[in-house]
């Protein structure tokens, strides 16, 4: 069986990836994370009419990178510099083909580069699996508050060695 080779690029996130970035997170999160929260849970996660400043800024003053296929975004990360992966999403039409594991492995090295050798993350529930898969271990099982509404995640943590 023939595989299927996927040319994809990873870049540091630029202002004008905002509008793509939003756009894959609000669809991402309303159709992937759907299995694991309710319709009103990814609501207060990512409104419809959401216009988040904070995450904006965030993205601008971290290490932030995307994934790029064919000019399209495909997945976006950051990195705080104390050792949090604070974003890891991949677009919902390109799912299983790798690109959140190149964002991870670009920021664990950015990490590593740095001396940064304990990261730690805030899974979903349905990110978990694939932290796991990565080396991760859960910390503590934990309940956030978002706009109103709790919803379930997990600190991880790795060791890079």
């Amino acid at each position: 069986m023939l595989g299927v080779l996927y040319l994809m690029e990873i870049r540091r996130y630029r202002p004008e990836d905002w509008n793509e970035v939003i756009k894959l997170l609000y669809d991402t999160v309303h159709s992937i994370n759907s299995a694991d929260y309710t319709e009103i849970q990814l609501d207060a996660w990512v409104p419809g009419d959401m216009n988040l400043p904070e995450l904006q800024n965030r993205l601008l003053s971290t290490y932030s990178v995307v994934a790029e296929m064919d000019s399209i975004v495909v997945g976006f990360g950051n990195a705080a510099s104390i050792g949090y992966l604070d974003c890891l999403y991949t677009h919902r039409d390109y799912q299983r083909i790798g690109v959140a594991s190149l964002i991870a492995d670009d920021i664990e090295n950015y990490f590593y580069r740095n001396g940064i050798r304990s990261i730690t993350t805030d899974a979903s529930i349905t990110a978990k699996p694939f932290f796991k898969n990565r080396g991760y271990t859960v910390i503590s099982k934990q309940n956030v508050d978002c706009r109103g509404q709790s919803l379930i995640n997990s600190k991880m943590q790795k060791i890079l060695l």
